[in-house]
């Protein structure tokens, strides 16, 4: 792990609302479900986010347009204090990603990386490495099996950086393909990172199960709970099914 104090990790997530979230798994769950889920991976993100050393500073930007709303969804989730709270503010997921960089970019963070809530098993290892890969790389990605990347990381300050999020097909097959041409087009040395998954579908869910089996990582505990709590209730065909991101 880096041990300069201009590290920073940044967890980008949607703002726990009742039908705004998960809403590819709703159905086969029920709004509730989808609910409560999200939550389970916010806080999970959060707890990973949370054991990184020290000198790594954390963020974690939500939905809302209000600071103080979401400083009290932050606090009602008993989520880590370490995460200084921010807001993402308006327009796609490009323009709200240019704006976090900048700001970080221009408070003296260096190497910035990103992620979002729905990959809480990410490997922990996996943080450090794209944080390592900073040191000789200009860029680093992680690429989602649905053709999205679960992780996002680049070397500041970075002159025209918004450019390299203007037109990209946010939530399709094509956001990592074309994410990584935007990099490549400006010149950045890109470091590619293993494949990973978003939990989207149901297939997801199934493998975040499987996962949550062989890895007990106190961070995954919210998430535990949640199939300890709605795992009896899930209806067989909800874990072998799954519809690719369109």
């Amino acid at each position: 792990m880096p041990t300069h104090r201009n590290a920073a990790l940044v967890v980008f997530a949607r703002a726990p609302k009742r039908g705004r979230v998960k809403t590819r798994l709703a159905p086969p769950l029920t709004p509730n479900q989808a609910l409560t889920l999200h939550t389970a991976c916010l806080q999970s993100t959060a707890a990973l986010a949370a054991s990184l050393p020290p000198a790594v500073k954390l963020y974690l930007y939500l939905t809302s347009r209000s600071l103080p709303v979401a400083r009290r969804v932050a606090h009602r989730l008993g989520l880590p204090r370490r995460l200084q709270v921010r807001v993402q503010g308006g327009g796609d997921l490009g323009a709200r990603l240019a704006r976090a960089f900048n700001e970080l970019g221009a408070e003296g963070c260096d190497r910035v990386v990103v992620i979002g809530s729905d990959s809480p098993a990410l490997p922990r290892h996996r943080l450090r490495n794209a944080f390592a890969a900073l040191d000789r790389a200009e860029a680093v990605l992680g690429p989602a099996r649905d053709g999205g990347y679960y992780l996002i990381g680049l070397r500041l300050p970075r002159a025209g950086l918004s450019r390299l999020f203007r037109g990209i097909d946010w939530g399709t097959p094509r956001a990592f393909r074309q994410t990584r041409a935007r990099l490549r087009a400006a010149r950045l040395r890109l470091h590619l990172l293993p494949p990973g998954y978003d939990v989207d579908t149901a297939a997801d869910l199934n493998r975040l199960r499987r996962n949550l089996r062989r890895h007990r990582g106190a961070h995954l505990r919210p998430l535990q709970d949640w199939f300890a709590a709605a795992g009896n209730k899930l209806h067989p065909s909800q874990e072998r099914t799954g519809q690719p991101r369109r």
